[in-house]
């Protein structure tokens, strides 16, 4: 590997650079570009005179001398655009392989950096965030050290714009010519470089799509290769729903005219095959990727209807590489025919064994049909499982469970509840109790379930329009019913005149597994939606609060971990409630949204004329064992009643 060891902004900018298409779409955030800016105006100003070193850049030069960028990209197009608005490039230095939007964004950057509104305006879904990085180096308040109140004064700060150019350094590593880019991304991960498993991953997948070429030997399917990463890169960012990150002729060769459905059509043949696109003719994929199906002048004047819930801030259960985990199990049951107590074992859900797991199956893995696969699970998941968005009501946790469907209108498009229904709400109730019980983002064996019984359901007609809330929530019902069972749970009613007690009735305390808990909440919610399905919310309640606090009575009391005398709480509330008697909590916490099961003992406790003793828990544990013992036909009512 050779090293241009301390080469200048100005002296990087001499050469032309290309990012294949294995790397990622552009994933800075402001708060990286705002870290960046910062460091270059520390230096600065501690030493004026001296070099600051800002990296490493990983490249391979290709036979026509531009340079392939393997390992440094998000540093790089940062660094270009502020050097654009800065007024010290006026041309573009990077190139993309077949992303001809972000090709035109920097173009147009470059022509008009001083009021680079053209650029901004550009429809592209793959553009947000250039252009959300390019608004802050523009308009952004930072706080920087020595008080310049933004960014944009950089640009009339002609020290800084030299500074930046000519002592800012970066490190460009060259590799061999003739480098296995995939295993060298395999050696770096090894050494503990700042590589992602996924990236490596796609790579080693883009690398396998060949085709035969016209003399007998095989070679890169470049349009295959296209489609492949183009997937990938939507299917990668799991905090914005995949159909905005989609350009809308693919929208409809991937999920019909109104952009509910999916096509079930297999692209993993030759990229000289044909599809029938939903334009009324035949288009091939070679002709979507590169932009040679012209639109109507209708769908050129209507922009895309923005959804209400502002989708660009949500927060997903999962990041990408563990949801890539779960397809690569999917595809493992179902490809490599693996049983799923192997399954278990050889695909854990956690993506610290991704190159390990990758590793021992990618001869049995088809790229194309794995991208299928990705695209599909990432439909359900976007469609079929909870999110989270801004909610101003909520004072405590400031969002809300939603479950989204997009929804195409004439020549517009938006975001709809997926089940607009009574049932849809059971739905959002069920899915949010499994998500707050089972939080972490590994071993989420709940969402492996729920997309293999969709695998299961509609892969076979490629539509889901017959997934109604009653189908679907069967499902969910028949798996809180099995993860009871499966943990033995002995909860039976307190023998007559006897006291409560470890021996007679379920008495775990602090050790109370928060699915109990959270599954009676539940089970109260369907017994009486009046009361509960409006005005309940799950939340991350990660505390198991004694309505009875233990300091209120002696250590030896034979009920106070009874699971009648217990709740889930938030770890802030349970804090100010330690030391409180039932009746200060009752009058001053007894508003907002609580739990029905807490709910229901602070009214037992008003009736009670704000008593909580050892016969009020026990009426309340029986009650709660009569829930348990109904749960059963008390789920089935839901989605058996019209």
């Amino acid at each position: 590997m050779s090293n241009d060891f301390g080469m200048t902004l100005a002296e990087i900018f001499h050469d032309k650079y290309v990012i294949p298409l294995y790397q990622r779409n552009f994933a800075w955030r402001i708060e990286e570009i705002h870290q960046l800016l910062q460091d270059v105006h520390e230096a600065r100003r501690n030493n004026p005179e001296g070099n600051y070193y800002i990296g490493s850049l990983v490249v391979l030069k290709r036979h026509n001398g531009d340079y392939e960028v393997i390992d440094g990209q998000q540093r790089l197009t940062v660094i270009s655009m502020i050097a654009i608005l800065l007024g010290q490039l006026s041309r573009p230095v990077l190139f993309y392989d077949s992303r001809p939007e972000v090709q035109e964004f920097f173009e147009m950057l470059c022509k008009q950096s001083d009021n680079p509104k053209e650029a901004l305006h550009l429809p592209a879904p793959s553009l947000f965030y250039l252009k959300e990085a390019c608004e802050f180096l523009r308009n952004a308040k930072a706080e920087l050290p020595d008080g310049v109140s933004a960014p944009s004064k950089y640009l009339d700060d002609k020290g800084f714009a030299e500074y930046f150019m000519n002592r800012v350094i970066l490190v460009r590593n060259e590799i061999p010519e003739d480098t296995d880019v995939a295993a060298y991304f395999e050696i770096m991960n090894n050494r503990g470089e700042q590589l992602q498993k996924h990236e490596i991953v796609k790579a080693q997948m883009m690398d396998n799509i060949v085709c035969l070429c016209a003399d007998g030997t095989e070679g890169h399917d470049t349009t295959r290769q296209s489609q492949f990463s183009r997937i990938w890169n939507a299917c990668a960012r799991m905090d914005i729903p995949m159909h905005r990150l989609i350009s809308s002729r693919e929208r409809e060769y991937y999920f019909g005219k109104e952009y509910d459905s999916f096509l079930h059509e297999s692209f993993s043949a030759p990229s000289n095959a044909v599809r029938t696109g939903g334009w009324g003719k035949d288009y091939s994929l070679q002709d979507i990727l590169e932009k040679n199906v012209e639109e109507t002048s209708d769908q050129e004047e209507n922009a895309e209807e923005e959804t209400e819930t502002d989708i660009y801030t949500y927060g997903t259960i999962i990041d990408f590489p563990n949801f890539l985990m779960h397809v690569l199990r999917l595809y493992c049951k179902v490809h490599c025919l693996e049983a799923d107590a192997l399954l278990n074992e050889k695909v854990p859900l956690n993506e610290k064994y991704l190159l390990e797991v990758y590793s021992t199956y990618k001869q049995r893995i088809d790229s194309m049909e794995f991208a299928e696969l990705l695209l599909f699970c990432r439909v359900v998941f976007d469609r079929f499982i909870v999110k989270t968005a801004e909610d101003t009501t909520d004072q405590e946790d400031g969002r809300k469970w939603v479950l989204l469907n997009p929804k195409k209108y004439k020549n517009n498009w938006k975001f709809i509840s997926t089940f607009e229904d009574e049932k849809g709400k059971f739905v959002i109730k069920a899915l949010s109790m499994l998500q707050v019980t089972f939080r972490t983002r590994i071993y989420k064996t709940w969402l492996f379930d729920i997309l293999a019984w969709f695998y299961d359901e509609c892969w076979q007609e490629g539509k889901f329009s017959d997934i109604t809330a009653d189908t679907y929530l069967n499902s969910l019902h028949k798996w809180m019913l099995d993860y009871y069972k499966s943990q033995g749970f002995n909860i039976a009613r307190i023998p007559p005149e006897e006291p409560p007690s470890p021996t007679n009735s379920f008495s775990r305390g602090t050790e109370t597994p928060h699915f109990l808990l959270n599954f009676i909440d539940y089970l109260y919610c369907c017994q009486n939606p009046e009361m509960f399905l409006n005005t309940f919310e799950f939340k991350y309640w990660n505390s198991v609060e004694h309505h009875l606090a233990r300091n209120k009575t002696t250590d030896t009391c034979p009920y106070i971990d009874n699971l009648g005398n217990l709740c889930l709480v938030s770890k802030s509330i349970n804090s100010r409630l330690s030391d409180r008697i039932v009746k200060e909590k009752v009058l001053d916490y007894g508003k907002g949204n609580l739990g029905p099961n807490r709910q229901i003992m602070y009214k037992m406790t008003q009736d009670a004329n704000y008593e909580w003793k050892e016969s009020q828990i026990r009426d309340h544990y029986n009650q709660i064992v009569e829930l348990l013992e109904t749960r059963e036909s008390l789920l089935a009512g839901i989605t058996s009643n019209p």
